[in-house]
């Protein structure tokens, strides 16, 4: 949306702030939509990781393949990561269901379909 001053002000506080721990490159500013939307999808990619790995431990029943050994040669490739491949009955916590719920909500307020 439209930066206002007061907005840019308030950013700039923030920046400040946050610079005594982080260095200043590393501080990421956007406007206010970007910030909420980067928040839900990177939880919605996570989950989405999460559901994939949890996916595949049907198919390795079937086959008897090893989803732990899978994961770990998926996650050995650095496009993928290590991070979220272990597989479970699926995922934890309230943040992933809330932001996926928020960002479909979002979505039909914008009638995206």
């Amino acid at each position: 949306g439209e930066q206002t001053p007061e907005g840019l002000a308030a950013i700039a506080t923030l920046v400040s702030v946050y610079a005594h721990w982080v260095p200043p490159a590393q501080i990421i500013t956007t406007n206010l939509w970007s910030s909420e939307l980067s928040k839900l999808v990177a939880n919605a990619y996570l989950a989405q990781r999460v559901s994939s790995i949890n996916s595949i431990t049907a198919l390795c029943e079937a086959t008897d393949a090893d989803i732990d050994e899978i994961s770990r040669a998926i996650g050995s490739d650095p496009r993928i990561g290590n991070k979220f491949l272990k597989a479970s009955v699926g995922y934890g916590g309230s943040c992933f269901q809330k932001d996926i719920l928020n960002l479909v909500y979002i979505c039909d307020t914008f009638c995206l379909k």
